[in-house]
This record gives structure tokens, C-alpha cells and sequence, in this order.
């Protein structure tokens, strides 16, 4: 039997005004709030320089030597981190432990950290010197103890010269999903940059985006069936004329000899399809357009809420030297321009299908990829190429197709 105002060794609460729960001691409070939230800055991720509001405790270049902290808020352990003004942060640029970066130039990739010590009962910056790696094939961050740090930024020194270039590497906080009811616009609250909601009159999820409640379709790539994500890969491929499409995502494609006029006729009445506007790159010795004798077909166009992408181009005057894997590509199409509101999932490899026809004697590693841009906030694609050993004369010919996202007609 336990007596009004005793201690239970094995069951305890707090706080309280009296009792046993009146008594809060440090490690109370850790095991309690360590609940509450995981490790990490306020804030958000975006890709390249974050935006006014996001720099909570991002790293600026004050001189060779010294970073500036911005303000900000962060929590390691259930211990809370502010910083209310900016802080100077004095680096150490000693050291042998440089390595060429490919251009000639000594660099260490060093770590700033934000550091809880729960025995000095503080927060403190930490330098981690090649912090930043690749050793295991990958880049990644390495901690002195992952158990009291969070990474804050990387910081390029080149040796004998200083700071080069801060980039942010901050692991942030976790967000609250927040009940919505929607029932009318404008009385719901403004959201933080991914917050998530959830919308109970409509039984969607939903996240902050710009101030803004957006349908986590848009956001999330998990809601798109796996069907679409399928990659082309590992497809046995045969492509065979010169206007193409793509038969089957399961099998091997073959007899792709259609003309694209031929598809709107072939696909689902009432689905849409849409020419698209592009521009061809005539790089030197390539010729992107039909020559005569030939029928080469550059188009681009949205159907069914894919992008479908054919270019044919010959190769002029001399042979394409054979290219070792990874060599710069050269550029086919660019400013591939989507209908307004159609966005592309830029997380995800888009496969390109590539053939080398008969005429095209000694072509060894050529494939084809696509890369994602953004220009004047439209988004376009440019579609590159990495050709091998194509004869004067011959043909390089490519296709591709991907899924759309977003509230677009």
C-alpha cells in the first residue's frame, strides 16, 4: 500500500503543485519533452539558398576565417536552443587533411554543429574538420556523437586561402498535423511552409506551401500510383523508324514505327492532347532537322497527363569520337515549356529510350537523359544525350515519356 505523499519508485508524474511531482529536476524535464519533438532546427528545407524566413540558424561568410550565425530556434534531447542576434563563429582553417577537388584546388569539407552538453548545462557551436564525406560512396554528414549533435551548414575551406562556400546541411523539426474544417475560404488559419493539416469536411491531407493550403497530392509523390513510376530500365528495347512511341511499359517494345499523329487516334476519346513548345540546340556537326532522304521527327507534346518526347538528329562532316560513361552530354532540346499548373516530379529519374539503326556503324554507350530546370518560374526540361562512336552520316534517335502532376486542364 502506498501512503498519501510517498513515492512510488516505479510510477511518477509531473508537474505538480504538491507531492512527490512538485520536485522537476533536469532530467525530468528531458524525459518529458524529448517527446514532443525529434531533433532539429525550426524551419524548412528548400533546395539551393533559403528563403527570408527559412534562415534560422544558417551560416553567412563574414571573412576567411569567421561565419555568421543567423538567428533561430532549435531543440536537441528536449533541450531548447534560441538565438536571438546574429553570432560570429571563428573557424579553424589549419591543417594537412586537404585534398584536390578536381580543379587543382586544396578543399576540406568541414561541419558546422550545434552541440547540447548536458553536464556544463549549454549549447555550443562545434567545427567537425571533414565533416563532409564521400568515403562510403555517398555523401554524407559525420557526427562526433549523433546522440547530443545536429549538423547546421558545410563549410568549403581551400587551404592557405579560407572560407569558399557555406552550404545548408540543417536537419530540421518535425511538424504537427493540424484538423481543418474548411467550411468556408478564409477562416482557416495560415499555415508554416510544411505544416501539415488535415481537411475533415473534405478527407484530404493538406500542407502549407507559400502561406498557402495546398492539396498534399501535389507535394507528396507517393500518392502517384506505382504504375506510373515504373522505370523503363530494364525493358528489352527496339525502336524501328523514325516516328515512334512507346507500345507497352512491361515488355519489350517493338515494331515502334507509328507516326505521332497516329496516337491521338489510338488512345482514350476524350483525353487530352496538346502540342508543346521547344527549341532545338544545333550544337556543331549535328544537324537537329529533317535533311533530305530522311525523315526525322522532333516533337514534344502532353497526352493523357504525360509528357511524350521524340527527337531524331544526324551526325555531319565527322565521326562522334567514342565517350567514356559520365562524359559531359551534349544538349538535343531545350525550354520544353508545360501547360500552366502542370509540374513534374523532380526527385524522380526519368528514363529515356535510345536506338542506334544499322547506319549507324561503332556505337558503344549511348544513352540519354533528361534534366529538370527552372527558367522565369515556368518550369521546362532540356533533354541531353551522351553519344558514342556515330559515323558521319548515321542517326542518333530518342523517345522518352513521363507523368504529370498538379491542377492542370
Amino acid at each position: 500500500m502506498i501512503l498519501a505523499g510517498s513515492v512510488n519508485p516505479s510510477e511518477h508524474g509531473w508537474p505538480f503543485a504538491e507531492g512527490a511531482g512538485q520536485v522537476v529536476t533536469q532530467h525530468h524535464w528531458k524525459t518529458m519533452a524529448q517527446t514532443w519533438q525529434s531533433n532539429g532546427v525550426a524551419g524548412m528545407p528548400y533546395t539551393g539558398t533559403p528563403s527570408a524566413g527559412n534562415t534560422g540558424l544558417t551560416g553567412v561568410r563574414a571573412s576567411e576565417t569567421v561565419v555568421t550565425v543567423q538567428p533561430g530556434h532549435a531543440t536537441i534531447n528536449g533541450f531548447y536552443y534560441e538565438l536571438t542576434t546574429p553570432k560570429d563563429f571563428s573557424l579553424d582553417i589549419t591543417g594537412l587533411d586537404f585534398a584536390d577537388d578536381g580543379t587543382g584546388r586544396l578543399m576540406r569539407r568541414d561541419l558546422v554543429v550545434l552541440k547540447v552538453d548536458e553536464v556544463l548545462g549549454e549549447f555550443r557551436l562545434v567545427q567537425i574538420k571533414n565533416g563532409v564525406t564521400n568515403a562510403s560512396g555517398s555523401w554524407q554528414v559525420v557526427l562526433n556523437d549523433p546522440t547530443t549533435e545536429i549538423p547546421l551548414f558545410q563549410v568549403d575551406v581551400q587551404q592557405d586561402i579560407g572560407v569558399d562556400r557555406i552550404v545548408d546541411r540543417r536537419w530540421f523539426l518535425s511538424q504537427s498535423i493540424r484538423p481543418l474544417r474548411f467550411e468556408e475560404p478564409g477562416f482557416e488559419p495560415a499555415p508554416a511552409d510544411g505544416e501539415l493539416g488535415v481537411d475533415a469536411t473534405g478527407s484530404r491531407l493538406v500542407i502549407g506551401k507559400a502561406g498557402q493550403w495546398i492539396s498534399a497530392r501535389e507535394v507528396f509523390t507517393n500518392d502517384i500510383p506505382p504504375e506510373i513510376t515504373t522505370r523503363l530500365d530494364g525493358h528489352d528495347t527496339s525502336l524501328t523508324g523514325h516516328g515512334t512511341r512507346l507500345d507497352t511499359l512491361d515488355g519489350s517494345v517493338s515494331a515502334l514505327q507509328t507516326n505521332v499523329s497516329e496516337i491521338n487516334t489510338t488512345m482514350s476519346n476524350g483525353q487530352l492532347m496538346r502540342d508543346l513548345t521547344f527549341t532545338l540546340e544545333n550544337t556543331a556537326n549535328w544537324n537537329l532537322n529533317s535533311p533530305a532522304g530522311a525523315t526525322l521527327i522532333s516533337n514534344a507534346y502532353v497526352f493523357d497527363r504525360y509528357l511524350h518526347v521524340t527527337i531524331g538528329m544526324q551526325r555531319l562532316l565527322t565521326d562522334f569520337a567514342p565517350m567514356a560513361w559520365g562524359a559531359t552530354p551534349i544538349v538535343l532540346m531545350k525550354n520544353i515549356v508545360l501547360p500552366a499548373g502542370a509540374e513534374f516530379r523532380n526527385n524522380y529519374p526519368y528514363p529515356a529510350v535510345v536506338s542506334l539503326p544499322t547506319v549507324t556503324t561503332a556505337g558503344t554507350n549511348t544513352t540519354a537523359w533528361i534534366t529538370a530546370t527552372q527558367t522565369d518560374g515556368m518550369p521546362s526540361f532540356v533533354l541531353k544525350a551522351c553519344p558514342s562512336g556515330i559515323k558521319v552520316n548515321g542517326f542518333l534517335h530518342a523517345t522518352f515519356s513521363m507523368p504529370l502532376i498538379g491542377d492542370w486542364a
